[in-house]
């Protein structure tokens, strides 16, 4: 009877160290992008009349507004990585928006920066010192790490597909006749962090301003490589046959 019970207790202990220890086990944040790799997106909706009526007339001679326009690309290329127990920081290098790949000597640099644990924050978050009203970068896990940060009443964090911020910003929140419309901005993020849609609504759905992350996801390349591989096949069939009927013609 009290091996029995001995070996009871000896097990509701060891479950409950497991418990313990597996919830005690603190989520460690990090970067989801490399050194040297480079990030690049597209614009594909701008209606510059609108945008000028929210945010006023010089809305795109500075910042991340720069020169936007539909067609046009923004590449960041990661300079520098450094993360440690308390911040962590990312450098980089910057080309504004072009309609052309030759993209020259780049336009800034700078570096972002978060704490390696949101828990740090100790004020409600918003982004209004940004053009676009959110980050195109954030630590990883990014679901996680969103849903741990205390925004401010603009935004909403949805985790529940794909990793989304929802921002409603009224008329003249920000400051005095900016913006001068409210507006709506879905934010959508992959599972390295990176922005990988991003549109700017007016009332009524309309949709202003829509910015996307240029990438070919992980299957269409051997798709890519398996259509060629087709064609390839295809093509030399064809020459044989063409070859052969000719010989017998």
């Amino acid at each position: 009877m009290k091996t029995r019970t001995f070996l009871i207790g000896f097990i509701l202990l060891f479950i409950l160290n497991i418990y313990t220890t597996s919830n005690g086990t603190a989520i460690k944040y990090g970067a989801g992008v490399n050194k040297n790799e480079e990030l690049l997106w597209t614009c594909n909706v701008c209606d510059k009349d609108e945008m000028k009526d929210i945010f006023g007339n010089d809305w795109d001679n500075s910042g991340l507004f720069e020169n936007l326009s539909r067609g046009k690309k923004m590449k960041w290329q990661i300079k520098d990585i450094d993360e440690n127990d308390l911040t962590i920081d990312i450098e980089i290098d910057e080309w504004l928006w072009n309609d052309h790949d030759n993209w020259g000597i780049y336009d800034n640099n700078f570096q972002i920066s978060y704490f390696s644990n949101p828990k740090y924050y100790i004020e409600d978050i918003n982004f209004s010192n940004y053009a676009f009203l959110v980050p195109f970068l954030f630590p990883i896990p990014v679901s996680e790490y969103l849903g741990e940060l205390n925004f401010s009443k603009w935004y909403d964090v949805d985790n529940r597909v794909l990793t989304t911020l929802n921002i409603e910003i009224t008329k003249d929140s920000i400051m005095q006749n900016y913006p001068i419309k409210d507006i709506t901005i879905i934010a959508i993020y992959n599972e390295r962090g990176i922005l990988t849609s991003y549109k700017l609504y007016l009332t009524g759905n309309i949709v202003i301003l829509d910015i996307s992350y240029d990438y070919l996801p992980f299957y269409v390349i051997p798709t890519l490589f398996g259509l060629t591989a087709i064609i390839t096949i295809a093509i030399i069939v064809y020459i044989i046959k063409r070859r052969r009927l000719k010989l017998i013609s």
